[in-house]
């Protein structure tokens, strides 16, 4: 359970829990024989316990997920034994059998509170049994109230001002490209190769993660500029990440002056060179604060500051995309633009915004937000319902009076100290990064050629690491990477357990103990 004393609750016992024996329950294992098998990982532990789950079994579920739903969606299911989740309590997940998983994911990055937080559901029931729906061209006061709030979470003189809500991050973003070109009157929109901004027509070539592609979407005046990736990018090395990891590469990088970001940033100047040959024509640049599918690129220092100018010099609009990296998450900042020391003209966000619940944001200076209303008639029939506002409202409230931003620093860092440890012990870990929680952990077969780990391979240690009790996520333009992005209100011991349990998996996978071949989906014949 949440609440405001979390911070002092935290320990500084690194390795207390490794080690240690616990019970199959408890690990949410599904192999019986670990109840007598020494020195597993005990979960921190718990005073939550589950309701009974008399749903349909996890066979019905399974069998009509596969035949009914979507198969978009079956096939992007996780694991090969996939846990069927009917409840969850702050940090933590529980099985129709009632087995505890720590959640490291949650959720994509988008339960950043906790799950069935006391007060946000409190504040959702209450309006909910008052008002649950009417459209934002009607009147209502909780659509005001949680306006201006969100203004007061961005700086006073950034003039971002003007809050358009709406429903998911693929919406803000498309919303965002729309905002840009009516206020400049040009097409062309950039954004950075193996970065992802969403899923919908309109932002779906903006998106530049192959998997996410689709042959027959139509790609105009949407370009992309060379990732600004020190760890398998062109350059980059050792002193270009501002933060605690840095890559394994050398660079001649010297204090203060990154040369990585000198070059990544030329590229971009050629690139707006060939697009806007008169110097017009751009409309907008997007980026991220930190990438989320792509598994926590981190561009190097003082990057964004100078492709935000040179964007302006080309007569285009800033945008920042959010959507994972807002909220607190990064420990430092509330934003990670205001990491990258840059104003937005533009802001999108959403996954943490609500906590769970389908809500999203684009914020604004106001003379774009009125050349856009002067262009078009828009209108979002869910965008800023009262049920919405009022659970992003709690959610704003639920960081500040938990103290989820400073945690996310504290605990962060302490889990980024643990995996470099890790990083040492295991050659498999190419790259660790990340800032607060928003981590990322990079698989390779070679550190000296970055060869990413076959997919299968991760898959295999995936699997592991959640029948020992952890959710982690995956990503990464090689499918090749482990994402860490837990709720907020993790403590230190969690991330203790969890650091223990990623040993425990990978030193299983150097072994040859983990049957990786049967993760395979081409097995030699």
């Amino acid at each position: 359970m949440i609440s405001s004393k979390l911070l002092p609750r935290l320990s500084n016992s690194a390795t207390a829990q490794i080690g240690s024996v616990t019970s199959r329950a408890a690990l949410g294992t599904t192999n019986p024989q670990e109840t007598a098998t020494p020195n597993l990982p005990v979960m921190p532990p718990c005073d939550y316990t589950p309701p009974t789950y008399t749903g349909p079994s996890k066979e019905e579920v399974l069998r009509v997920r596969k035949q009914i739903v979507n198969p978009a969606v079956h096939r992007q299911t996780y694991f090969k034994d996939p846990p069927l989740f009917t409840a969850g309590k702050g940090q933590f997940l529980f099985d129709h059998e009632g087995k505890r998983y720590l959640d490291m994911f949650g959720g994509i990055c988008t339960v950043g509170a906790g799950h069935s937080h006391d007060k946000i559901n409190s504040a959702v029931q209450e309006q909910m049994s008052q008002l649950t729906h009417i459209s934002n061209c009607f009147v209502h006061p909780k659509i005001s109230e949680y306006s201006q709030e969100m203004v007061k979470r961005f700086p006073a003189d950034s003039g971002l001002s003007v809050v358009y809500f709406c429903n998911s991050g693929s919406e803000a973003n498309d919303l965002a490209m729309l905002m840009a070109r009516a206020y400049t009157g040009y097409p062309n929109i950039v954004g950075l190769r193996r970065a992802y901004h969403g899923a919908g027509v309109g932002t779906l070539p903006l998106t530049s993660i192959p998997a996410y592609r689709h042959a027959t979407q139509p790609i105009t005046n949407i370009t992309h500029v060379m990732s600004p990736d020190v760890y398998r990018g062109f350059w980059g090395g050792s002193h270009c990440r501002d933060g605690l990891a840095q890559t394994l590469k050398s660079c001649d990088c010297e204090a203060g002056v990154c040369e990585a970001s000198k070059n990544y940033v030329q590229e971009y100047r050629d690139h707006l060179h060939n697009l806007c040959p008169a110097g017009k024509g751009l409309g907008a640049f997007i980026g991220e604060g930190l990438g989320g599918v792509s598994a926590g690129i981190q561009p190097p220092i003082g990057y964004y500051k100078e492709v935000f100018e040179i964007t302006k010099s080309y007569g285009g609009l800033n945008i920042m995309d959010e959507v994972q990296s807002g909220f607190g998450r990064l420990g430092t900042h509330f934003w990670g633009f205001e990491y990258h020391g840059v104003t937005p003209d533009i802001v999108t966000a959403a996954k943490s915004i609500g906590n769970g619940h389908p809500l999203a944001m684009c914020i604004t200076r106001p003379e774009i937000a009125e050349a856009f209303a002067n262009s078009s008639f828009h209108i979002n029939t869910f965008g800023g319902n009262a049920v919405g506002c009022a659970t992003g409202l709690a959610t704003l409230k639920a960081i500040d009076e938990d103290g989820l931003m400073e945690n996310s620093h504290v605990v962060g860092t302490h889990i980024m100290e643990g995996l470099l440890q890790l990083q040492q012990k295991h050659e498999v870990l190419g790259d660790i990064r990340g800032k607060g929680l928003f981590i990322a952990i990079e698989f390779v077969e070679s550190r000296s050629t970055l060869k990413p780990l076959p997919n299968y391979h991760l898959n295999a240690i995936v699997e592991r690491v959640k029948d020992l009790g952890v959710i982690i996520g995956k990503g990464g333009v090689y499918a090749n990477c482990c994402r860490i992005q837990p709720p907020m209100c993790i403590t230190k011991e969690d991330g203790d357990f969890t650091l223990a349990v990623l040993d425990r998996a990978l030193t299983e996978y150097s072994q040859g103990q983990l049957n990786v071949e049967s993760f395979n989906p081409n097995p030699a014949k």
